[in-house]
């Protein structure tokens, strides 16, 4: 009888066996199951790192910064196409310029370290700009190399054309 609920049955004689074959697929799902729940329980958690940045609004405000008895420092760093600009008080401290096709991070971070030196505290606030067509990778490199150098404040803006 066809249609019923068990396995084949062959028919016939000539010693032939059925080619259908039925593949009982819970155990398997089964053991997947546990197999999951096994990675979840055991796999490691990685935590993201981050780096806390403030961005400058270009835009002005309604009410104007309050202005400090001391002048400060501001320091920036510029990223160029051809190198770096590193200015403090408003006027270029160190201009570095490209090594072949790569940007010369080791005198950065001498010179990062120089004027954390020299400022101690007020050092502690920089803003990295950067022209545009300059790789995301680069805007790291250098907020990397703030961090080694102490300096933590950081904020990023766009250029002022």
């Amino acid at each position: 009888m066809a249609g019923g609920g068990g396995p084949p049955v062959p028919e016939g004689g000539g010693g032939k066996r059925s080619v259908d074959f039925q593949l009982n697929l819970v155990p398997f799902i089964d053991l997947l199951s546990v197999l999951i729940s096994f990675l979840l329980m055991t796999s490691v958690w990685t935590q993201i790192s981050k780096i806390d940045v403030q961005q400058t609004p270009n835009m002005p405000s309604d009410e104007p910064p309050p202005e400090d008895d001391t002048e400060k420092l501001n320091l920036t760093v510029l990223i160029k196409a051809d190198g770096y600009a590193v200015s403090k008080k408003g006027a270029v401290y160190k201009d570095i310029k490209k090594v072949g096709d790569d940007y010369d991070t080791k005198t950065l971070s001498e010179t990062l370290k120089q004027v954390h030196t020299e400022h101690g505290e007020d050092a502690k606030q920089v803003q990295v700009t950067s022209e545009d067509k300059i790789s995301y990778q680069e805007l790291i490199t250098v907020m990397d190399i703030c961090l080694d150098n102490g300096l933590d404040g950081l904020s990023v803006a766009g250029v002022d054309a």
